[in-house]
């Protein structure tokens, strides 16, 4: 307090949630971090869970500058949570997270940094692979943290020591800050787009002429899918928000195709190899290569972590390219498929 005025916070943190269990460790890691007290954090979502719902009533009431708003939404209710913390927000500079990551000790300070240029209208951090998890997901975070994943592997890691400018593309929409100009300049979230709101938002922030930028030391660990199930999930909604993405009006990106190209030209191959030898040749060189390719990943990643379970990777990486692929040829054929999450599971 200051003259009866109580201080603007520095930063405001909206965390989106469904309720589950982890938010309250996400919850517990933004208390420990440097410089909490100069933050507003704002949870935006329904908690069904009645364990859950005390848990975050007793974390609210030992910080005051952690409110719950106790809301939930028909449609868009991703984008919309995140909206209706935004319009809540206090500080200059407005933070997203998702409920399941465990941020970096000096995260605040971190994400903050790169708005010391007045250009800089949204800043986003890596997602780290955390250690306390099952082999599925380690290597369900490694897939795409790896060369395997193009690009956008450098959202997965921290690749850097200062930060640098990136286009929308690279964007992570579990870890990012914009500045409150910015945000009210693009729009907001669009709550008739899901997945990928994120990444229509990053992408009118830079049309509006604001710069963006990557700070690798702001980093999280997020907590992947730790099924083949759900990473294959995972992955399908990513191929088929790709297509979404450019059905939106975005820039066009050749690179994120690849993955549906291989899989298309493979299946081609498959079907004519039974009656042409010099598909059936085609057929063996491509798979040939391919699996080069990966078991080369995953000895480049072996060789880094001395971890000789992380060998699986090789059979992980042909699981994320044929999910992401198929979804893209789905979502062209038969767009418009429900991604929402309906089972009290948040989005990640």
């Amino acid at each position: 307090m200051n003259g009866g005025t109580e201080a603007v916070p520095v930063l405001s943190v909206v965390i989106p949630t469904m309720g589950r269990d982890i938010l309250i460790r996400t919850l517990e890691s933004l208390a420990a971090a440097a410089g909490f007290d100069r933050l507003e954090t704002i949870v935006a979502g329904r908690v069904p869970d009645a364990d859950v719902v005390a848990r975050l009533a007793a974390f609210c009431a030992r910080h005051a500058n952690v409110r719950h708003l106790d809301i939930q939404f028909e449609t868009g209710d991703s984008s919309r949570k995140k909206n209706a913390g935004a319009a809540e927000a206090r500080a200059p500079l407005i933070a997203f997270l998702d409920d399941d990551v465990v941020v970096a000790p000096d995260w605040p300070e971190r994400i903050a940094e790169p708005f010391a240029d007045a250009k800089v209208g949204l800043a986003s951090g890596p997602s780290l692979v955390p250690d306390d998890i099952n082999r599925i997901g380690r290597l369900a975070g490694l897939a795409l943290s790896s060369r395997a994943a193009g690009y956008v592997a450098e959202r997965y890691q921290r690749n850097r020591d200062a930060a640098y400018a990136i286009d929308w593309d690279r964007v992570i929409g579990c870890n990012a800050a914009y500045r409150r100009e910015a945000f009210a300049q693009m729009g907001g979230f669009p709550a008739d787009f899901y997945p990928g709101e994120e990444m229509i938002a990053a992408y009118r922030t830079e049309q509006a002429g604001w710069k963006l930028m990557f700070a690798p030391a702001a980093w999280v660990k997020h907590y992947p899918r730790q099924s083949l199930a759900r990473f294959w999930r995972q992955m399908w909604t990513y191929g088929a928000t790709r297509i979404r993405l450019l059905r939106g009006g975005v820039s066009f990106n050749p690179l994120p195709l690849v993955p549906g190209l291989w899989v298309g030209g493979t299946a081609v191959l498959a079907l004519l190899a039974p009656f042409f030898p010099w598909a059936l040749g085609l057929l063996a060189v491509d798979l040939g290569v391919y699996a080069l390719g990966a078991l080369g990943v995953a000895a480049e990643t072996v060789a880094r972590t001395r971890r000789g379970g992380d060998w699986w990777l090789g059979a992980m990486i042909p699981w994320m390219h044929l999910a992401y692929g198929l979804a893209e040829w789905t979502e062209i054929i038969r767009p418009g498929a429900d991604f929402s999450e309906k089972s009290g599971r948040q989005q990640g």
